[in-house]
């Protein structure tokens, strides 16, 4: 009987040891966790000339209060910046809650392949971040501050969620690091300086052959371009005799062809409109009309204004590829891209229907149809 006691008290004091070895090795788990009260977390990081050395980096680190601390280095690289920012701070620095990279005019204009392979690279930086060209001055915008609001963010001016409109061109991280190693796509970069009342003012698209800007679209050129790239919620045109249109759907169909000559492609770009002001007495005919020649007169004349960058931005390579060689997807932005013609028609649809709800809660009719 004793015997069997001591072999049960040996089992137990078995499985209370595994248990407590097993608990010490899950503790090793956790040994680098750090209060987020002795963190420091960028939403922004402007990437400038610095007056003595190559670069200079600006963070920009909001708090609960709503409030922005600013901390600013020169380096060589981009890397070394950070780590001297890292040195002096009296928290640590972690950039896995960076949404925002602003990039000097004057940076972009020499090319930006360093810094955008700096942020893939980078583990603790998202590729989900945006891209951004600063038109203007870098240190003022980048130090510029408006009235505390805990609920908005640099970034919110750029999320499809809050502040974006087509009017502003849009690109993330990834896609810049796609776009500037594709032989068939440029990028097309947004452009900002600090604003009076709000945190910036967007100047328009800075046009992008390979990493280098070359050239710039402004905001109606660049509601034009989000139209041909299918990104067109919530944009509005004004048509001549102070009529306005709220575009509700964009659709594009693209005909293309390969002659001797070189590429060609007409593109067929559909818009349903619904007036938002209009002088009383034009028909809907006459806006359809209006509308048609100004945004097909405004179309080639973008695309004639790309062309002469030497710029892809509008991704027609894309469009291309799949009838290409792999010998042509090489030569395609130094050889083909300069013989392209390329045609765009526009078509409008003025809806003339408006659907109101009538009962929320009956089920069989949610509402009816009203002619305007």
């Amino acid at each position: 009987m004793a015997a069997k006691e001591g072999e049960y008290m040996n089992m137990r004091t078995i499985k209370t040891l595994i248990v407590t070895l097993s608990m010490i090795m899950l503790l090793p788990g956790c040994w680098d966790t750090k209060d987020i009260n002795k963190q420091y977390l960028p939403v922004v990081m402007g990437v400038g000339k610095g007056k003595t050395e190559k670069y200079r980096i600006i963070l920009q680190i909001p708090d609960a209060s709503g409030k922005t601390q600013i901390l600013d280095k020169e380096a060589k690289s981009i890397s070394k910046a950070i780590d001297l920012i890292r040195t002096d701070s009296e928290k640590s620095i972690e950039l896995v809650h960076l949404r925002l990279l602003l990039i000097d005019r004057k940076v972009a204009e020499k090319g930006i392949d360093n810094i955008i392979d700096f942020a893939v690279r980078a583990n603790d930086i998202s590729i989900k971040g945006l891209v951004a060209v600063i038109d203007g001055d870098f240190e003022k915008t980048m130090y510029h501050q408006i009235s505390p609001t805990p609920e908005i963010s640099s970034y919110d001016f750029f999320s499809q969620d809050a502040g974006w409109t087509p009017n502003q061109s849009i690109v993330r991280i990834w896609e810049a690091y796609q776009n500037q190693n594709s032989y068939t796509e440029d990028m097309a970069i947004p452009m900002l300086k600090n604003g009076d009342r709000t945190l910036f003012t967007f100047k328009g698209t800075a046009v992008m052959r390979e990493d280098r800007m070359v050239g710039t679209l402004n905001q109606e050129e660049t509601l034009l371009f989000n139209l041909f790239k299918g990104k067109y919620s919530g944009g509005t045109i004004e048509v001549a005799q102070n009529t306005s249109v709220l575009i509700q759907d964009a659709k594009t169909k693209h005909r293309t062809q390969w002659s001797e000559k070189g590429p060609s492609i007409q593109t067929d770009v559909t818009l349903d409109v619904v007036i938002t002001e209009s002088p009383e007495g034009k028909g809907n005919a006459v806006i359809e009309k209006e509308m048609k020649e100004q945004l097909s007169s405004q179309f080639n004349e973008t695309v004639r204004k790309i062309h002469s960058l030497k710029s892809d931005v509008l991704g027609i390579g894309m469009i291309f590829r799949p009838k290409m060689s792999e010998g042509k997807l090489k030569e395609w932005k130094t050889k083909w891209f300069p013989k392209l013609e390329q045609k765009i028609n526009v078509r409008v649809n003025v809806l003339n229907e408006i659907y109101f709800k009538e009962n929320a809660n009956d089920n069989e009719s949610q509402g009816q149809m009203l002619k305007k």
